[in-house]
């Protein structure tokens, strides 16, 4: 570097908060160290091979890239309008010429800015996606959204925005530059920048920046001495500083490599490989010898997928030198038990660098995860996770990562910070578990994060016991295709079973599963005057032999007010019925609106008396009347199941709680031994024709309720072969070919289809493009919390929190207040602690966004909740009485243990 210009240490880069103002440079500087680290100690062999493939090169010359990249990002705070934020540090600026112009912020600024000076450097010039013009967009997008390229402003930059500012502005920046590649080794240009490495850039520069801007580094860099002064020695020596003090911020934060302890699967786990496991772990190493792939493993409900998923996921991860998972699933609820699961397994297998964490919106209510006590803007350390990785959006930097499904999917939308969220997805496997689970619309989301991750070489693993073929091959398709694969062929799965895929490998395996007769009986129920199913009848019938031998019925309905109405009407049968000297059955209601700690603490007692280590706990006599939430990744067994008509996936996974654990066969009744048993509830008219009631088309759709009426009716002697009938009957209800143009329920089918159509078409609208068609990085930008693009369309609900009124008119949530200051008080701004949140939405319930029209002044809540990220969207219903009544604008609601939030009290029935 020729006669270099010493850089001006009182232009600061950091100042909130701390003793002293941070000099620019040394911000920059600690970047550039802090990727070196990243690259060092955190980035997995896997995700370090994505970002040089994306750059064009090498390993060791993508580190220099990447480093010189972080130290420009925020080289345009080197601009009046952001110096002049601090009145007293910018009146040491004297000697800079004033600048007259509209302020902007200093990302676009670099946005604006770096192009030319890369030029000077060496990199490529022309339209996009020209590596000067993409990696100026790409630092320009370090707050986590990209501006839209203009070659004006490219060519002019101090023309096309005058905040800029010229003079000595301009001199400090250039001087600025210089340094920075200086001391980052002076990298040659990369020939090529692609969309993936653009993307993937960014979002390591983003970490890198949010490491080294936390008070308490800065505040240790301020107290071991900053520069004297702004020559290249000294400079050189704070970043030889950084560079030793930056690993341990990264230990600190919980970024580590990841290993796990050698082994087979009965290393894995404390048990034998069943038939499915046995053939991954024995076939599946073949074949990821190479480039990684995509797994879809299908298998009847208890067949092990779980356990299956994270040996195949262990090896894949391995092989692709991508260690780690992310487990994605359809629910907080089954997020929460599958947290458990992988904890467990983690302690026993996980070497090195050791962080789970939980990823959804209420995690941090979830006990055994959220530590009690801390203010929820300091969360402090935990057994699972640190307090910097459960911030928000870092989860999935973590190496092990649970949550909903939605987590991964945020990554293809065109939302802020979408690219780090990449990025801790790319440095792992994807886990996807209950795939049918979803509708067109995540479907289409999922498919495009499909084709990033195998363009990314990430590997994934699909479950799905009841998956419809052709969703499972257009997922295949949408992976093979990201990797450069289109004309691949996708192999048909023989279930049970798995299909492999890669660039190299398309393979299909059978696997042998344990055999077993479904039978399956329709009672037909009437339509009630209320529209409703009157299933009373029915369920007498059915649940007697309960009453006089024992045993334990599951009886799911498809909405909640009639499972609470059904409980009820139970509830009242069993107390009036004789039970030939037996303790009557325990009758239990378990459904979503219920307050999330009940709701809970009801899950846990039903896992003690149905699940497989219930044991003594199993009741002698018991009922559970229940929604879809007993449908997924609970682990419980019931001696029958009786069902609502729902659509044949669904009810397959109900009829999967039944009698699923061998274990549990002696304590089984002699009515229900060597009988898997499901009965569907189906509702008709006079003329015995199916009447679909008028609340259930809003849960599933006419058609697949009508399909799986007919595949039904049409089961030979109403039994269903499990494994071998599972996959047709599957494919039958779903079908999109019509033969029969005069079939009465085409109307519906085609609606079906029109709708699952336009859900796919929203996806689309609602991702970013595929990797490789993505010119203008500001393709991948958005706003985060733009309704259309959210990962659930048309999810409209709200948390309601039910109050009672003391004599002094304070609002109570049972014997406690309900907080309505900030802890502290006092001029200063205080959080509410977490305690005190904790205390709130614990005591939440969903509803329906529905019941939130026309809302009172009573429902509003406290004023000091407004400022809360977690209290402000709430709704507040004040109850009163003995039957704990209130008004949700001019909706008479109860609440009770027994009941739950509903629109009738605990005592009707």
């Amino acid at each position: 570097m020729d006669d270099p210009l010493d850089i001006d240490l009182a232009l600061w880069g950091k100042s909130r908060g701390l003793p002293t103002r941070y000099p620019l440079i040394c911000h920059l500087l600690d970047s550039a160290a802090a990727v070196e680290a990243l690259w060092d100690h955190y980035l997995s062999p896997g995700l370090r091979a994505s970002l040089a493939g994306g750059l064009g090169t090498d390993e060791m010359h993508a580190r220099s890239l990447l480093a010189h990249w972080a130290g420009l990002h925020d080289i345009c705070k080197c601009m009046s309008c952001f110096q002049e934020q601090d009145k007293i540090g910018f009146s040491q600026l004297a000697d800079y010429p004033e600048v007259n112009a509209t302020p902007k912020g200093h990302a676009f600024a670099a946005h604006v800015w770096l192009g030319q000076l890369l030029s000077t450097l060496g990199y490529k010039v022309g339209r996009t996606p020209s590596p000067a013009i993409r990696v100026a967009q790409l630092l320009g997008g370090h707050h986590g959204t990209f501006s839209p390229f203009n070659h004006h402003e490219f060519r002019y930059p101090l023309g096309s925005l005058p905040a800029l500012g010229e003079g000595r502005w301009e001199e400090q920046r250039q001087a600025i530059a210089a340094v920075v590649h200086e001391l980052t080794g002076r990298p040659e240009p990369p020939q090529e920048v692609s969309d993936a490495g653009g993307a993937l850039a960014c979002g390591l520069v983003i970490l890198a920046d949010w490491l080294v801007s936390q008070d308490a580094f800065l505040r240790k860099r301020i107290d071991a001495g900053l520069p004297e002064r702004g020559d290249a020695d000294c400079l050189e020596r704070h970043l030889t500083r950084s560079r030793s003090a930056v690993p341990q911020l990264l230990r600190e934060a919980g970024l580590g490599r990841l290993t796990f302890k050698p082994g087979g699967f009965s290393d894995d786990f404390p048990f034998q490989p069943n038939g499915l496991q046995r053939s991954i772990s024995e076939s599946l190493p073949g074949l990821i010898d190479g480039d990684p792939g995509l797994l879809l493993i299908m298998a009847p409900m208890g067949e092990g997928k779980t356990e299956a998923a994270l040996h195949a996921g262990r090896l894949m991860g391995e092989a692709s030198g991508r260690p780690g998972y992310f487990i994605g699933l359809p629910t907080m609820a089954t997020s929460d038990q599958m947290l458990r699961r992988v904890d467990g397994f983690r302690r026993d297998r996980i070497e090195g660098a050791d962080s789970l964490t939980l990823l959804h919106g209420m995690a941090w209510l979830n006990a055994a995860y959220s530590p009690e006590g801390e203010e929820i803007d300091v969360l402090t350390h935990d057994p699972m996770a640190t307090r910097w990785l459960r911030g928000s959006k870092r989860g999935l930097l973590a190496n092990l990562s649970v949550g909903t499904i939605d987590q991964a999917l945020m990554a293809v939308l065109r939302g802020r910070h979408n690219v780090l969220r990449m990025l801790g997805l790319v440095g792992k496997v994807l886990v996807v578990d209950e795939v049918h689970a979803y509708d067109s619309y995540m479907q289409g989301l999922l498919k495009t994060l499909l084709g990033w991750l195998g363009a990314l070489k990430v590997p994934v693993v699909l479950l799905s016991a009841t998956l419809p073929v052709a969703v499972g091959r257009r997922l295949a398709e949408a992976y093979l295709a990201g990797a450069g694969c289109r004309d691949q062929q996708v192999p048909e799965v023989t279930y049970p079973g798995w299909i492999y895929v890669s660039p190299r490998a398309a393979v299909s395996v059978p696997v042998d599963s344990r055999e077993r007769t479904l039978r399956v009986e329709t009672h037909d129920v009437p339509i009630a005057p209320d529209g409703r199913p009157g299933r009373l009848s029915a369920l007498r019938e059915i649940l007697a032999p309960l009453l006089r031998e024992g045993g334990c019925a599951a009886v799911i309905c498809n909405t909640v007010a009639e499972a609470q109405q059904t409980y009820l009407m139970l509830r009242d049968w069993v107390r009036r019925s004789e039970t030939a000297g037996r303790k009557p059955p325990e009758i239990r209601l378990l459904h979503s609106r219920f307050e999330a700690q009940r709701r809970e603490q009801i899950t846990q007692e039903m896992v003690g008396w149905f699940g497989k280590d219930a044991g003594d706990g199993r009741p002698p006599a018991a009922i559970l009347v229940a929604t879809q939430v007993i449908e997924q990744s609970l682990d419980l067994d019931f001696d029958v199941v009786v069902s609502d008509l729902a659509p044949i996936a669904l009810l397959l996974q109900r009829a999967g709680r039944c009698q699923r654990h061998p274990a549990l066969d002696g304590k089984r009744p002699a009515w229900a031994k060597d009988l898997m048993r499901l009965v569907v509830l189906t509702p008709a008219d006079q003329e015995g024709t199916l009447a679909i009631p008028r609340a259930w088309p809003y849960v599933y759709p006419r058609a697949l309720l009508r399909r799986t009426h007919d595949a039904l009716a049409g089961l030979p002697d109403g039994v269903v072969a499990i494994p071998g009938a599972i996959q047709g009957l599957v494919d039958q209800v779903y079908d999109e070919n019509f033969d029969d143009e005069t079939s009465p329920c085409l109307s519906d089918d085609v609606a079906r289809l029109a709708d699952e159509q336009a859900k796919d078409l929203y996806a689309q609208m609602a991702a970013i493009p595929t990797p490789g068609r993505v010119g203008d990085l500001s393709q991948l930008s958005g706003d985060d919390f733009v309704s259309e693009f959210s990962t659930r369309l048309g999810a409209d609900s709200g948390r309601v929190v039910c109050c009672t009124v003391a004599s002094d008119g304070q609002l109570m949530l049972g014997d406690k207040p309900l907080p309505v200051v900030e802890a502290g008080g006092g001029a200063a701004k205080k959080w509410f602690t977490k305690d005190q949140v904790r205390l709130v939405m614990s005591n939440t319930i969903p509803v329906p966004g529905t019941w939130l029209s026309g809302l009172s002044a009573d429902n509003a809540v406290p004023p000091a909740w407004a400022d809360s990220p977690h209290l402000s969207d709430l709704v507040v219903v004040r109850m009163s009485g003995d039957q704990m009544s209130g008004l949700l604008g001019d909706r008479s609601l109860w609440l009770s243990a027994e009941l739950g939030l509903s629109e009738f009290p605990a005592t009707a029935g």
